[in-house]
């Protein structure tokens, strides 16, 4: 049987968000790159034949020299384990590309090329196929045409690139090295190895099993939910030709990007609302892991909530929040509507819903949606002196 950790997307040497302290940058910015020293310990435990890298190790424009040294003796430490790596648009081969500055161990292949080159492993059974970025943007198919398919062997493809979905699209207009389904089903390989999408997920191209881990640690709040590796077993099957391939996919990140609605609906107060942000998760969840909270529902007029003086009482309790304002204030529209009213709130509300109300009639909805936020910003400014954004609506 076959063992392989496939990772992708660790992105060493990425700046934290500058929404981040200084402090909590730069602990981010470690955990984002001793992400590969977790993954070389889950080699060592798992006793793992490959390491399969599938592109953007790091980040070219800010990762340390130092790093790239590093990462060489930790995969000196997993001599037992062939590590391969499929350099990808973060970490190109450039003329002064961080893969040219180290002496890499004898168990390291980094697939230099940008055409598909192959390595045999006689006694694995094996072949291993990759190759790597040499420019930040690719537009061509580069799997098309290729079979790498030999008899006998596993055959494993190693790749940074963009799966194109749209079956028979001529043209996907991705930049990033587009992979056609029918590409990928061609090269009759038993084992994709992809990067590139940081959504950890796996799928069959015709009989190849394709994988993308996903980032080991989230980078943004795009990267919601588990983030981790796969542990990929393979084994040829009793009787019958071909392999058996079961990829498992392995959480590993150290925190979570989490984000979460809250309906302040009847909450008149900021100690209210500040005890309705503590009741997300427990103590340790908030403490570790990345907060952001949209505050959604309808509130009195007058009342006026300091959302960043929130933020900043919260600051011990959470390890990062952002909170989003998104409700709305909850301006009595019948009174506003009463033609009696000779109100400069009132006359400007009847103007705004008559113009709404024109628009539902002739069946433009976006229009009348536009033109309902701007009754809702113009209360804001007339009422309160300031506009609160309300967003998705």
């Amino acid at each position: 049987m076959l063992k392989i950790v496939h990772a992708a997307d660790i992105h060493a040497g990425r700046p934290a968000s500058r929404e981040l302290d200084k402090e909590k940058a730069s602990i981010r910015r470690r955990e984002i790159e001793t992400g590969l020293f977790r993954i070389a310990e889950l080699c060592r435990r798992e006793k793992a034949d490959l390491l399969l890298l599938s592109g953007d190790l790091f980040e070219h424009s800010h990762a340390r020299a130092t790093w790239a040294r590093e990462a060489g003796e930790v995969f000196r430490s997993i001599g037992g384990t062939r590590v391969f790596i499929s350099p990808g648009n973060h970490d190109p081969l450039v003329r002064d590309s961080l893969y040219k500055t180290v002496d890499w161990p004898g168990n390291v292949t980094v697939f230099e090329s940008d055409r598909i080159g192959e390595v045999v492993l006689e006694d694995l059974s094996t072949v291993v196929y990759g190759l790597g970025w040499r420019t930040y943007l690719e537009h061509r198919r580069l799997l098309q045409g290729f079979r790498g398919a030999r008899d006998g062997l596993f055959n494993i493809l190693v790749i940074h690139g963009d799966v194109v979905w749209n079956a028979g699209a001529s043209d996907s207009g991705s930049q990033y090295l587009p992979i056609h389904l029918e590409d990928l089903e061609g090269t009759g390989v038993d084992y994709a190895a992809l990067g590139h999408i940081h959504v950890p997920g796996a799928f069959k191209a015709g009989e190849v099993t394709a994988v993308y881990p996903g980032c080991p640690e989230p980078l943004d709040f795009g990267d919601k939910g588990e983030r981790g590796v796969y542990l990929v077993t393979a084994a040829r099957r009793e009787g019958q030709a071909g392999f058996s391939v079961s990829p498992e996919f392995i959480p590993m990140a150290l925190r979570e990007m989490r984000s979460e609605d809250l309906d302040i609906t009847g909450l008149d107060t900021l100690e209210r609302v500040r005890n309705a942000v503590l009741s997300f998760g427990d103590s340790s969840a908030r403490k570790r892991d990345l907060w952001a909270i949209r505050l959604t529902g309808v509130v009195e007029p007058e009342i006026v909530f300091d959302i960043r003086e929130l933020e900043r009482s919260l600051g011990d309790d959470f390890f990062f929040l952002r909170l989003v304002p998104d409700y709305s204030p909850g301006y009595d529209l019948d009174a506003l509507s009463d033609p009696e009213n000779s109100s400069l709130e009132g006359r400007f509300a009847r103007h705004l819903m008559g113009l709404r109300d024109e628009l539902v009639e002739k069946g433009e909805g976006r229009s009348a949606r536009i033109a309902d936020l701007a009754l809702q910003y113009g209360l804001d400014a007339l009422r309160q002196g300031k506009v609160i954004l309300r967003r998705g609506r």
